[in-house]
């Protein structure tokens, strides 16, 4: 009896297996149509009589805080400045960060539904708890060079591993493919802890896939990701390595982990600074280290991947 149990027992560990695939991706079809016809899901910065930008910003809050309002007020300073266009989510619809994947998927899906030379070319994802210090940034100046064309998200690292508080990810069914595994994950690998939620997810798709992790590159934290440095702003934390922390004239500062009852506190010095706009803060971008840095990086990555890097680059 033994025997003719253990092929049915299979039958149902796999049935299961399938169950879960098709009831994750039912989720993520029913959360496109959700965003899709969602009012609170909407292009914050048009850029009409501009030239057509390639990559555009994403972002979400909701609730009546006053210091996130003006964190992502630094986003839209940013991206009027500069001519990329805003998405800004407004609403909770899942719970959690779980919605910034989906918003993300809806935005790409729509995105690939243009003719080719109307798409943008990459989202920048930017969590609501980061602050533009330097709105003269490009974020072109984050990508990497065309001829990477299988490169479709950057992100960096901490001491704790990946942090995907703020990544560009590019317009590409890859992304999609990627986005929907993190959402379905719980499904489809209930018994794999998620203590970073998304994040965690993101994690275990890039270990145990090769065809997601081969299309990540991890870049210095600092170049998007920046983490505070001390408490006013004005000076380095000894007790935190330099590489980590925002220096004047760097694209922003991210606060992940910040308790709620220290949050205010907390962003506050920073945003003085950004709303101050202080010229030795708001560097140009070649008077920063950058367009250099950001090019002997993807030469080297070139390298490392047996890939030719192209002549005047």
């Amino acid at each position: 009896m033994n025997q003719g149990f253990k092929p049915r027992r299979r039958g149902l560990l796999q049935l299961k297996s399938v169950l879960r695939v098709v009831a994750a991706f039912i989720a993520c079809f029913s959360l496109l149509r959700l965003f899709a016809i969602y009012p609170n899901a909407s292009t914050e910065i048009s850029v009409n009589n501009r030239p057509r930008p390639t990559v555009g910003k994403v972002m979400m809050i909701y609730g009546n805080n006053t210091v996130y309002e003006r964190a992502v007020a630094t986003h839209k300073d940013h991206c009027e400045r500069l001519g990329y266009p805003l998405f800004l989510l407004r609403r909770q619809v899942l719970d959690g960060v779980w919605n910034k994947l989906a918003y993300l998927i809806s935005l790409i899906v729509q995105e690939l539904e243009k003719p080719a030379e109307e798409r943008l070319e990459w989202l920048f994802w930017a969590d609501s708890d980061t602050i533009v210090m330097n709105p003269n940034m490009r974020l072109e100046t984050f990508l990497p060079p065309r001829h990477l064309t299988d490169v479709h998200i950057v992100l960096s690292k901490d001491w704790n591993g990946m942090n995907a508080g703020v990544f560009p990810i590019r317009v590409h069914p890859w992304s999609i493919e990627l986005l929907s595994a993190a959402i379905g994950y719980p499904f489809t690998s209930p018994g794999k802890g998620l203590y970073w939620a998304e994040q965690s997810a993101l994690c275990w798709l890039f270990e145990e896939h090769e065809y997601y992790s081969r299309s990540v590159a991890y870049v210095p934290l600092r170049w998007f990701n920046a983490y505070m440095r001390a408490p006013d702003g004005e000076s380095l934390n000894k007790d935190s390595p330099a590489e980590l922390q925002v220096h004047p004239g760097d694209f922003l500062v991210h606060f992940p982990g910040t308790p709620k009852d220290h949050f205010n506190e907390t962003l506050s010095p920073y945003l003085a600074i950004a709303e101050e706009h202080r010229p030795e803060w708001e560097l140009p971008i070649e008077e920063t280290v950058f367009p250099v840095e950001t090019a002997k990086f993807w030469r080297k990555y070139s390298a490392e991947h047996g890939i030719e890097y192209p002549d005047g680059l």
